[in-house]
């Protein structure tokens, strides 16, 4: 297995992408907190930059992208878990799924609702099909797309861990059900990029590996508590 950079040579001064420029403009028309750690029933809202916690790695671990690509499987851009908190590339924006109406910024993400996650460092979005993983070999999870549009292999469900709830609270446990294929957004400890399994010098090395299963479990449970949320 090994990992190919498309990281191209940094210009003087780097233009924002178009998925920040519409951050910044959510930013400015609806209120925004940047947020620690939350435990107080707050939603999880439309147009937000989360960071999406890893719960089996115990809690240290965010779901991250960069410009690099597989060396292997279908060769889309990587997407991993990483440990370093406070790094740009683990925010996603989450927003309305393919062919669906736009979802307002600040609106509450509602459990059952159909979603994408946009990487705003890259313009991709969060992506599964039917290729297999590189460790665990389970299900291929990438970064795909174009100025954040894709497809419907881009769509994720939004489970909620308790049964009873209505909307997306940060700080509780959900799940991200992948729309086309039925499986969810994973990841175990059990399986970590290293010198043996990715080669020297890569750039994931210590990263632990994206992929879908066919169950929800203890594997595929997230948390939102860090963030930019906005609010109506």
């Amino acid at each position: 297995f090994f990992l190919v950079s498309t990281r191209r040579k940094a210009s003087k001064m780097k233009r924002p992408t178009a998925l920040a420029s519409l951050l910044s403009l959510s930013l400015l028309s609806v209120g925004a907190s940047t947020s620690d750690i939350d435990h107080d029933g707050k939603p999880v809202t439309c147009g937000s930059a989360i960071k999406l916690t890893h719960v089996e790695s115990g809690g240290g671990y965010y779901l991250n992208s960069e410009s690099a690509k597989m060396g292997s499987g279908s060769g889309q851009q990587i997407v991993s878990l990483i440990s370093k908190r406070n790094k740009s590339s683990s925010l996603w924006v989450i927003r309305e799924a393919n062919n669906d109406e736009i979802c307002p910024p600040g609106e509450p993400i509602k459990c059952g609702q159909q979603v994408r996650l946009s990487h705003p460092d890259t313009e991709k979005n969060l992506h599964s099909h039917l290729v297999r993983s590189p460790l665990s070999r389970q299900q291929e999870v990438s970064g795909f797309g174009e100025s954040m549009e894709g497809d419907t292999g881009d769509d994720w469900i939004v489970v909620c861990g308790n049964s009873s709830d209505k909307v997306l609270e940060r700080a509780k446990k959900f799940h991200l059900q992948h729309v086309d294929t039925r499986r969810y957004l994973a990841a175990s400890s059990e399986y970590k990029f290293n010198q043996s399994n990715c080669g020297g010098g890569c750039p994931i090395m210590n990263h632990l590996e994206a992929h879908c299963r066919s169950s929800a479990d203890k594997y595929t449970e997230f948390k939102v508590e860090l963030g930019v949320h906005l609010s109506m």
